[in-house]
C-alpha cells in the first residue's frame, strides 16, 4: 500500500513539474547534463607540427552525467531513477579552424547512457595535418563543439573547447640552373655560371652554399648566401677560373637552407653538381706559338745565311 502511494505521488508531481511553465518548473525540480573534457595536450600542442607530411593525433576524454537540483532536490534525485539506462547520443562537431589546416575525427558520436553515477571514458580521437603553407610557428586552432541532447525531463548541454598547436618550419627549396650543369670553358678566363633558388617554404629562408669539392687545379668561389621571402626566386652565381693543366673536373656545391629568423632551425642540404671541361683553347695558343717561333727561327737563319754570303763576297773583292 505504502509503494503504491509513493509511486502516485511521484508521478503526479512528475506530472505537475512537467505542467508548470519551465522557469518555475526549473526552480523546483532541476535535471541538467554536464560533460567534463580532458586530454593531454603537450605532445599535441608543444611540439611544432610539420606541415605537409605528419599527422598529429589528439584523443580527448569525456565525463558525462548528470546534475539534480532545485526546491525539490529529493525529488529530482528519483525522477533522474525514471531515466536511468536511457540513450545518450553526445554529438562531436568541428568548428573554426585555421584556413590552412585540416582536422578530422574518427567519429562524430559518443553513445553512452543516464546514470546515477557519472559515465568515465567516453573518448574521441581527432587527426590533424597542415597544409604546405601553414606559416612557421604561426598560430593554430580548432574549435571542437561537444552537444548533449535533452532526455526526457534532462536538460541538454553544450560547450565549445578550443585546441591550439603551432606549424613547424618547413625547408623547402628548389634549384634551376639556366645554363645547364656542364660547361666546356676556356683556361685562365673567369666563368660565371648563375644557380636559381626559389623558396617553396613556410617561413623566410636564408640559404647558406659551401663548395663540397675542387681541385688545386680550378679556383672556385660562390654567393655565399641568398635571403629568400616565401615563393621568391633570388640568384646566385658560381665563378670558376681554370688553368690549362686540366682536362675536365666535377664540382658539387651544397645548399643549405634555414629560417631567417632562427639560424639554428635547419633544413635538409640541397646538392647541385655541375662538370667542367678544357675547351682546348690554351693547347691551339701553344701550337701557334711554336708555329711563330718557327717562323722567327727560319728568318733569322735565312738574316745569318745573307749576313755570311754578304761577308764572302766582300772578301773576294778585296782579293
Amino acid at each position: 500500500m505504502k509503494k503504491s502511494i509513493i509511486i502516485v505521488t511521484v508521478l503526479i508531481l512528475f506530472t505537475f513539474v512537467n505542467i508548470v511553465p519551465t522557469t518555475k518548473a526549473g526552480s523546483l525540480v532541476n535535471l541538467s547534463s554536464y560533460l567534463r573534457a580532458g586530454f593531454d595536450a603537450s605532445n599535441f600542442s608543444s611540439k611544432p607540427i610539420v606541415p605537409g607530411g605528419e599527422t598529429r593525433s589528439l584523443t580527448m576524454y569525456f565525463d558525462y552525467g548528470v546534475n539534480y537540483a532545485g526546491l525539490f532536490k529529493n525529488l529530482a534525485q528519483l525522477i533522474l531513477q525514471f531515466h536511468r539506462n536511457k540513450q545518450v547520443n553526445i554529438r562531436i562537431e568541428l568548428g573554426d579552424h585555421s584556413p590552412w589546416c585540416t582536422p578530422t575525427l574518427f567519429t562524430d558520436t559518443i553513445t553512452t547512457k543516464v546514470a546515477v553515477a557519472e559515465e568515465t571514458g567516453l573518448q574521441v580521437t581527432l587527426n590533424l595535418r597542415l597544409d604546405l603553407d601553414a606559416p612557421a610557428y604561426g598560430p593554430g586552432f580548432i574549435n571542437i563543439k561537444a552537444t548533449v541532447p535533452k532526455v526526457g525531463m534532462i536538460a541538454g548541454y553544450n560547450n565549445t573547447y578550443t585546441l591550439e598547436f603551432t606549424p613547424a618550419y618547413l625547408s623547402l627549396i628548389k634549384t634551376e640552373t639556366p645554363e645547364g650543369n656542364y660547361r666546356k670553358i676556356r683556361p685562365y678566363n673567369e666563368t660565371v655560371i648563375p644557380i636559381d633558388i626559389t623558396n617553396f617554404g613556410n617561413g623566410r629562408t636564408r640559404v647558406r652554399a659551401e663548395i663540397e669539392n675542387a681541385s688545386g687545379k680550378l679556383n672556385v668561389s660562390i654567393t655565399d648566401q641568398v635571403m629568400l621571402d616565401i615563393g621568391s626566386t633570388e640568384r646566385a652565381y658560381l665563378k670558376v677560373l681554370a688553368d690549362h693543366k686540366f682536362e675536365s673536373e666535377s664540382i658539387n656545391i651544397k645548399l643549405t637552407p634555414e629560417r631567417a629568423e632562427s639560424p639554428a632551425d635547419v633544413g635538409s642540404p640541397h646538392y647541385v653538381s655541375f662538370l667542367f671541361e678544357n675547351d682546348g683553347s690554351y693547347k691551339t695558343d701553344e701550337k701557334e706559338f711554336e708555329i711563330n717561333t718557327t717562323l722567327i727561327l727560319i728568318v733569322i737563319i735565312i738574316i745569318l745565311v745573307m749576313i755570311i754570303v754578304v761577308i764572302l763576297l766582300k772578301n773576294r773583292i778585296k782579293q
